[in-house]
């Protein structure tokens, strides 16, 4: 007797299809998921020290002290944000005075992001009276995108400079610092990043003074401590 042939139905063919389809589209999914994980970790500063990279005397000016700054706050955000915190207060032989923050990150993942001054002198008490974005001269051809920032109490006016680096992009407001993190993710980079606050006391525009202390710094400090500051070439 003759048996039947098996009979493959139109549904069960579909379903096949459908089944082969998802495979392929998690395939190429798990490719690009692969394709776009961040490889390369960012870390200029490396196992050096800032405090050994940054001179104590340069272009006429002297490390004094280092107190006297506006700090973040001393909590768990502070700790989790740098892995390294340097503060100097320098005095020229012309009498003036200038402040400088440099706070590093070894890594930048998104989910924890610098402290900017925005934040952290309101919190100590100051009012803020201008806000305007700043290019900051360090070089010829090294023009860095900063903020100016003047800040107030009753008994203390402070103006500053101060630029942001996440890897190789410079976000200006808080708003643009995740997505400078997702960019540098895509090009396969966990970038770290660096915040840069100069600061000095007095009335007057204090951008000329600021410029100049910070074009002298760059300057003054070795190769390694320019790719802290502005990135890798």
């Amino acid at each position: 007797m003759t048996k039947p042939i098996p009979h493959t139905s139109t549904h069960a063919t579909a379903v096949s299809r459908r089944q082969v389809a998802a495979g392929v589209t998690l395939l190429a999914a798990a490719g690009a998921a692969y394709a776009f994980t961040p490889r390369t970790v960012l870390r200029t500063l490396g196992t050096a020290k800032l405090d050994t990279l940054v001179p104590h005397a340069f272009g006429g000016w002297r490390f004094e002290a280092n107190s006297g700054l506006v700090l973040p706050p001393a909590d768990q955000l502070r700790d989790r944000i740098y892995s390294e915190l340097l503060t100097r207060v320098y005095r020229h032989t012309d009498g003036s005075v200038m402040m400088l923050l440099i706070a590093y990150a070894g890594t930048q993942d998104g989910s924890i992001q610098v402290h900017r001054p925005e934040v952290c002198y309101p919190a100590s008490g100051f009012r803020l009276t201008d806000i305007e974005d700043h290019d900051v001269k360090l070089a010829p051809g090294v023009d860095v995108p900063s903020r100016y920032i003047v800040a107030e109490t009753e008994l203390r006016s402070e103006k500053m400079i101060y630029w942001t680096r996440l890897g190789h992009l410079f976000p200006r407001k808080w708003s643009a610092q995740r997505l400078a993190v997702m960019e540098e993710n895509l090009k396969g980079i966990i970038p770290d990043g660096v915040l840069v606050r100069i600061s000095t006391l007095g009335q007057g525009d204090g951008r000329p003074g600021l410029d100049r202390f910070a074009s002298a710094m760059f300057s003054a400090v070795g190769a390694q401590m320019k790719s802290v500051l502005v990135g890798p070439a």
